[in-house]
């Protein structure tokens, strides 16, 4: 007589590592997922408010909020990065540093400084890069 286990006993073992080894992989999964969308920004609107003055409206889409300072805006035409030759608003119109969770701020140009090479007459071209997401391109005209 042969002994060692029974087909059904070793469907049901089969089926628990399956599923422990599933539970493993969602666990990594979903850990990973968040990472990569934890902080994530996108370009809802841009336009020239005045002869030079460009206009940026960049939405957190994350699920981490996300310092002003992480997004880059750059000048296309020159390869600078002028997003800290502005200033951030909140919704309220108040200066703000981060920007929360399902909110947005305002990014506008201060073509006042005096280390600012930057224009937006006619036309410009920004970059926006900020958090996981992509680069995303802003062709203002004035």
């Amino acid at each position: 007589m042969r002994k060692g286990i029974t087909p059904i006993i070793a469907i049901i073992i089969l089926l628990l590592i399956t599923v422990a080894l599933a539970g493993v992989a969602w666990s990594y999964l979903s850990t990973y997922m968040t990472g990569l969308t934890g902080q994530s920004v996108e370009l809802r609107d841009y336009f020239c408010t005045s002869g030079d003055t460009a206009t940026v409206i960049i939405a957190n889409t994350g699920t981490l909020k996300i310092a002003t300072s992480d997004i880059s805006i750059i000048d296309t035409s020159t390869g600078n990065s002028i997003g800290t030759h502005g200033t951030w608003k909140d919704p309220d119109g108040t200066d703000t540093t981060e920007i929360p969770v399902n909110s947005y701020a305002t990014w506008k140009n201060d073509s006042t400084a005096s280390t600012l090479k930057f224009t937006c007459n006619p036309s410009c071209t920004l970059r926006v890069v900020g958090g996981t997401a992509r680069a995303q391109v802003a062709r203002i005209y004035c």
